[in-house]
């Protein structure tokens, strides 16, 4: 949001307009006759009321003017309790509300005539929008400034209570450690957040139909973890097939469908995020890595305009920039539907832009200049459309994008959308608590795609529901939720091989982020270790073995054992030796020889009764 002014003149008599909205500075009259410098304090009373003081003293620059009345447009009706005072006493402001704004104009009770006279007054009043609490989070929200050459001095000041909890973050840092300056509230607002966990509750629901005359399969995208979220799926029906997890890290659900199968699945998720990267990441594969700079539909980084700005915006804060101030949101086109453009026919039209345009023209220019991108669609909290709307119909979902950071070794999630309708929020050193990922698009510019567009023909309502709770975090993943099987003869031979299998089975809706994994065989010389990173809710994991046995082994019990994350399962098997082989096959042979023999004795007698007969 930023705050732009608006100066009338007459002869002798100055209007002094204020208009704080949403949208490109609009100067309307003359400017330079008068100096402003404004002392601002925001303070949030524990119910999240802020109460907004502006200390305002103006500077006459010429001898036959002065200022006469004030105005300010403040892009909101949940402003109460105005009041008002100059030098000369109280001032009755006089309130208009409508269309979602509120005009307050102040009559100077005084005229203060005479260059360097200074007309000095205070305007408070209570704003409801400032800060909001969203689920477990405070967040405040404070207007930027136009940069106005007649603003000769702005300072703003923050105050929220204890009870608010621990700063998340702040964005920007105050100037001297406590006051925001003039230059820092025009190159954009205040962002701050309090709290360090934010939670939600989400209902999505898939419909899925197979029209085949043949069996089917189809798989949905379930929101995953990631180093800001953490997901527990609570309920999900019908059970399905089975769940992988994709190179991008997508949780994707498979259902079985039989020939003109119509199946509506129903998905109970709890998700609980964060700012800061939950764990430290293991490192992400070159090749896989390297696949992120690829040239798709939709981020066509191989074409001659995106190279060349790929060669002038080198890293991510310069790509972000660009695409902020380069591209300006459509507020009408979100409204209809809109048809993905891509990146390079975003430049075309670059004022008819919603979030899909933003994202992919980021990723183009990062791809483009070698930075490793993807995009990331789910669904992003917003009290306020105007400043921080949502592009895509389907359940009013948003896109953004994110980028590798190789030094973190972390995917950095960013907004430029909402930098760009904000005019300047920083969305991109730091995002919010609002963005949930539904899916993440990076092996293609298009799929999976994610909870809220599988809705059925005709059907009313929404498919994706989220509720913010004020909740105690998610519990860590129970120890026993990962249960293991071993499939393995039940006798084995001395100087022969077994083959058998381990699976291990994630019981639990939460994904277990590592599991190491320890088989060993007794008493016979086999270890096998291997750790397991990310497994998702309800997925299967399966490990051959091959286990040799010498022939020297002499016959006794032996055992698997199988320990996973300091949880052990055994499992016993009888070990035959070598000559056990060779009993038996003398066994078998000397039966075989004596039904051989059995039978000859009993054909010859039988031909000598013949004779006889």
């Amino acid at each position: 949001m930023t705050i732009h002014t608006a100066f009338r003149f007459s002869f002798a008599v100055c209007f002094l307009c204020l208009l704080a909205y949403f949208g490109l500075p609009t100067k309307v009259l003359a400017t330079g006759e008068f100096k402003a410098s404004y002392d601002v304090q925001y303070a949030v009373a524990p119910s999240g009321v802020t109460i907004v003081t502006q200390n305002v003293t103006l500077v006459n620059q010429f001898t036959n003017l002065y200022p006469k009345q004030y105005q300010i447009s403040i892009d909101s009706e949940r402003i109460q309790n105005v009041i008002a005072r100059d030098d000369g006493g109280v001032i009755t402001p006089a309130i208009t509300q409508k269309d979602g704004k509120t005009d307050i104009v102040l009559t100077f009770n005084q005229q203060i005539v005479g260059i360097g006279k200074k007309q000095s007054f205070t305007l408070r009043y209570e704003h409801l929008d400032i800060t909001q609490k969203n689920g477990s989070i405070w967040e405040v929200t404070i207007p930027g400034i136009a940069d106005d050459p007649d603003i000769d001095a702005y300072y703003v000041t923050l105050e929220v209570p204890p009870t608010f909890g621990a700063n998340a973050f702040t964005s920007p840092i105050p100037a001297d450690g406590r006051r925001w300056n003039r230059d820092q509230m025009a190159r954009g607002g205040i962002s701050a957040a309090y709290g360090l966990l934010q939670h939600a509750k989400l209902q999505l629901s898939y419909y899925l139909e197979n029209p085949k005359l043949t069996p089917a399969f189809s798989e949905i995208a379930l929101p995953p973890d990631t180093p800001y979220q953490k997901i527990t799926i609570d309920a999900i029906d019908p059970k399905p097939t089975s769940v992988r997890r994709d190179e991008d890290g997508n949780w994707l659900v498979r259902f079985d469908l039989v020939p003109g199968q119509k199946l509506e699945v129903k998905a109970q998720v709890s998700v609980t995020m964060s700012l800061e990267s939950r764990t430290d990441p293991p490192a992400e594969d070159i090749q896989i890595r390297d696949s992120y700079l690829r040239a798709l539909p939709y981020w066509e980084a191989d074409n001659d305009k995106i190279l060349a700005l790929a060669a002038t915006y080198t890293t991510p804060r310069q790509i972000y920039d660009y695409v902020v101030t380069t591209l300006a949101y459509d507020y009408n086109r979100a409204t209809q539907n809109p048809v993905r453009k891509g990146a390079v026919a975003a430049l075309l039209s670059p004022k008819e832009s919603v979030c899909m345009e933003f994202t992919d023209l980021f990723i183009a220019i990062a791809r483009a200049a070698g930075i490793p991108a993807r995009q990331l669609v789910g669904y992003a909290h917003t009290t306020n459309p105007k400043l921080r709307p949502l592009s895509l119909i389907s359940d009013v979902l948003h896109a953004w994008p994110e980028y590798f950071d190789k030094d973190r070794n972390v995917w950095v999630p960013i907004d430029p959308t909402w930098g760009n309708t904000t005019n300047g929020v920083n969305y991109f050193d730091k995002l919010d608590f609002n963005h949930i990922v539904f899916a993440i698009n990076g092996m293609s510019s298009s799929t999976p795609y994610p909870a809220g567009f599988y809705r059925k023909p005709g059907q009313k309502g929404k498919d994706v529901l989220v509720e913010f709770i004020d909740a105690s975090p998610v519990p860590a993943t129970p120890p026993d939720s990962l249960e293991v099987s071993i499939q393995f003869p039940q006798k084995v031979t001395a100087g022969f091989t077994a083959n058998g299998t381990v699976t291990i089975e994630n019981k639990s809706g939460t994904a277990v982020e590592s599991a190491t994994v320890l088989i060993q065989a007794t008493p016979l010389s086999y270890s096998v270790t291997q750790t397991e990173h990310d497994i998702p809710p309800f997925t299967k994991i399966t490990i051959p073995i091959t286990v040799s046995v010498p022939g020297s082994t002499t016959g006794n019990k032996g055992r698997l054992a199988v320990t996973v994350n300091g949880q052990l399962t055994n499992y016993f098997f009888d070990i035959q030796p070598l000559y056990w082989l060779y009993l038996a096959l003398f066994g078998m042979v000397g039966s075989s020889l004596f039904l051989l023999s059995y039978a000859l004795t009993h054909v010859s007698t039988w031909n000598i009764f013949r004779k006889h007969s």
